[in-house]
C-alpha cells in the first residue's frame, strides 16, 4: 500500500470509522456559493467532455460535503448514488474513511484512489482522482474536485484533466474576490464624507477606514465588525447602538454590500449608552481581563478557603498570585504527590499549614488522593489555619471527592479557556508581546486568525506561538499572519460564525471535554448521532 494511502488508513481507524459504515448525509445545510458560482462554468464545460466515457465529476466544498455532481447518462448516476454518492454526502475522512475528497483536503495536494484503497467496502468497485482546489489569494481550501469512475484503476490522464479544471475554478475564485473586493470598495467610497461620521467598511478578507474611524477604532472592535457583518443577509440595513473598547458607544447603521461575501459598510457616529446597544458577550468580551481582576480582588476580601478553577494553561497559577500576598505563602503541587509519594507531600502540607504564612496555595488538587483530600478539607474548616488556595481542572472535570472539596471553600472562580475569550486575543495578545520586550504589534490579520484558533494550551499556547511568530517576523515591530506558525495561519470559517452556530460550537466543544474526547459518548450527551457531530464538528472547525 502506497504510503500516503497507509497513513489515510491509519487515521480513519484513529477516527473509529467501521469499513462498512454509510457515508453520512448533511443536505440540509447552505451551499458555498462562492465555491458554486466560480466552479459552475467549468462544471458546465466539463460534462460537455465527459459525455460517452462513463466518468462522473464530483464537486465538494470546504466540509468534504459534496455540492455537485456531473454524470455521464443515469446509469452512471444510479449506479453511484446506490453507494452513497449523493448530494450532501460528507466524504472528510474521519466520516468516510479514505476517498479521493477527504484525503486530497488532509493533504491539501491531489491523490490518486484506486478500488482496493478505498477504507469504505461500497467504494472499492470505484477509483479516483481528487484535487483541491485552494484560493490563489488566501491560499485557503475552497473545495475539493473529484474525477471518478467504475474501475480498479485510474486513467493516467485523469491527474492532469482534473489539476486544470481545478486550477480554472481557483482563477474564477480569484476574479470573484476581485470582483467582491471592487464592489465594497466602491460602497465604502459612495458615502458622502461628514464632520464625526466614521466609516469602516469589511470584507472577509478586506478592511476599509475614514481618518475617523481609524482613530476610535482598535483591531477588537474590527473583529467585532467581523461578526456583525457576518449575521447579515446580502443587502440587508440595520441600525444598532454598538459599546466599543474604548468604552464610548457608537449609534451604527451597517449596510450588507451585495456580491460581496460578507462584506459590509458601517457609518458610526457618537451616541449615548441605551438599553438597545450591542454589550460584548460573557463570553467573548473585551474587558472580561479587567473584570477577571476585579473578581479576584473580591474574593480577596472573602475569609476563607478560595478555589480557582480553569483548563491547563488558562492562568490558574497567575490567578492564586493576586490572591495571596506571593513572598509570604507556601506553594505545593499536586503533581509532586505523584512523583514523591503521599507520606513526604503531606509531611509538607502539614509543616506548611503550621507556619506562619498568610496562605498555602495547593496547585493541581485534582491530583490528589482521598487521603490528602480528607486532611485538606481539615484545614479548609479550620479558622486557625493560613488561607487555603486550591487551583485545579474545571468543575465539570473535577473527580467527586475533589468537586466535593472545592464547593467547601468560601470563594471560587472559573477561568474561561482561551477560545471563550476571542475578542480578548488584542488585549491578551498585548500584554504577553510585552513580556518579549520591544514594541511588538499585531496586524488585524494577525490577531483573526489567532481568535480563531481553539487554544486547546490556551496561554501557555498562545506565549509559544507569539514567541515564535516574533522571532521569525518579517518586518521589525510587526506580526503578521504570514509570520504565525503554519498551523495558525488560517483565519478559518470559526472567526465569521454567527451567535447560533458560536453558541452551537461551544456546546460540542464542552461535551467533548467532559467525555475525554469521546466521540461516541459525546454525541449522546448532545442527543445526536456520531456521524452529525463528526458532520457538525466539520462545519464548525472543531479539531478531531
Amino acid at each position: 500500500m502506497r504510503p500516503e494511502i497507509a497513513m489515510s488508513w491509519r487515521r480513519s481507524t484513529m477516527c473509529g470509522v467501521q469499513p462498512d459504515v454509510q457515508i453520512p448525509l448533511d443536505s440540509g445545510s447552505e451551499h458555498d456559493t462562492r465555491l458554486l458560482r466560480s466552479a459552475m462554468p467549468v462544471l458546465e464545460e466539463l460534462a460537455d467532455q465527459i459525455a460517452g466515457t462513463g466518468l462522473c465529476v464530483l464537486l465538494a466544498d470546504r466540509d468534504c460535503r459534496i455540492v455537485r455532481r456531473v454524470f455521464d447518462g443515469t446509469r452512471v448516476e444510479r449506479g453511484l448514488e446506490t453507494l452513497g454518492i449523493l448530494s450532501g454526502a460528507l466524504c472528510a475522512e474521519e466520516m468516510a474513511g479514505t476517498n479521493a475528497i477527504g484525503t486530497p483536503f488532509e493533504l491539501r495536494q491531489g491523490v490518486v484512489v484506486n478500488g482496493s484503497e478505498h477504507y469504505l467496502e461500497q467504494l472499492r468497485g470505484l477509483s479516483c482522482y481528487g484535487h483541491p482546489i485552494i484560493h490563489p489569494a488566501t491560499r485557503r481550501i475552497e473545495g475539493i474536485l473529484d474525477m471518478t469512475i467504475e474501475a480498479s484503476e485510474v486513467n493516467p490522464l485523469f491527474v492532469p484533466f482534473v489539476t486544470r479544471a481545478a486550477r480554472d475554478i481557483e482563477r474564477r475564485l480569484l476574479d470573484g474576490s476581485r470582483v467582491s473586493q471592487q464592489q465594497l470598495v466602491q460602497a465604502f467610497q459612495s458615502v458622502r464624507p461628514q464632520p464625526h461620521l466614521a466609516v469602516a467598511a469589511i470584507g472577509v478578507d478586506m478592511l476599509l477606514t475614514n481618518e475617523v474611524a481609524m482613530n476610535t477604532l482598535d483591531a477588537t472592535d474590527h473583529v467585532l465588525l467581523h461578526e456583525i457583518a457576518a449575521e447579515l443577509r446580502p443587502g440587508e440595513i440595520r441600525e444598532v447602538q454598538l459599546e466599543l473598547n474604548s468604552g464610548d458607544t457608537v449609534a451604527v447603521q451597517v449596510n450588507a454590500v451585495p456580491g460581496t461575501d460578507g462584506g459590509a459598510v458601517f457609518l458610526m457616529r457618537s451616541a449615548r449608552a441605551s438599553s438597545t446597544r450591542i454589550r460584548r458577550g460573557v463570553n467573548a468580551a473585551p474587558g472580561s481581563a479587567h473584570r477577571l481582576k476585579m473578581d479576584l480582588a473580591r474574593m480577596r476580601t472573602i475569609p476563607g478557603a478560595l478555589a480557582v478553577c480553569g483548563e491547563p494553561g488558562s492562568g490558574r497559577t497567575t490567578a492564586a498570585r493576586l490572591l495571596v500576598e506571593p513572598d509570604d505563602a507556601h506553594w505545593l503541587d499536586g503533581v509532586r504527590a505523584v512523583v514523591d509519594g503521599q507520606p513526604r507531600w503531606l509531611r509538607e502540607l502539614i509543616a506548611a499549614a503550621n507556619s506562619d504564612a498568610s496562605a498555602v496555595v495547593v496547585e493541581n488538587v485534582q491530583l490528589l488522593p482521598d487521603a490528602i483530600l480528607t486532611v485538606l478539607g481539615g484545614l479548609i474548616d479550620s479558622e486557625t489555619q493560613p488561607r487555603i488556595v486550591l487551583t485545579g481542572a474545571p468543575m465539570a472535570q473535577l473527580p467527586p471527592q475533589v468537586a466535593a472539596l472545592v464547593t467547601r471553600c468560601s470563594g471560587r472562580v472559573e477561568l474561561p479557556p482561551l477560545r471563550q475569550r476571542r475578542l480578548d486575543m488584542p488585549e491578551i495578545s498585548r500584554a504577553l508581546l510585552a513580556e518579549l520586550g520591544g514594541h511588538w504589534r499585531l496586524t488585524p490579520r494577525a490577531f483573526t486568525a489567532l481568535s480563531a484558533a481553539d487554544w486547546p494550551g490556551n496561554f501557555s499556547e498562545l506565549r509559544l506561538v507569539l514567541r515564535s511568530a516574533a522571532e521569525t517576523a518579517q518586518t521589525p515591530d510587526i506580526i503578521d499572519v504570514s509570520d504565525l506558525p503554519p498551523g495558525y495561519q488560517s483565519v478559518t470559517r470559526v472567526a465569521h460564525l454567527a451567535g447560533r452556530e458560536r453558541a452551537e460550537r461551544e456546546a460540542i466543544i464542552g461535551a467533548l471535554s467532559r467525555a475525554g474526547g469521546n466521540k461516541v459518548h459525546a454525541s449522546t450527551e448532545l442527543g445526536i448521532s456520531r456521524s452529525t457531530l463528526y458532520a457538525r464538528m466539520k462545519a464548525l472547525d472543531i479539531g478531531t
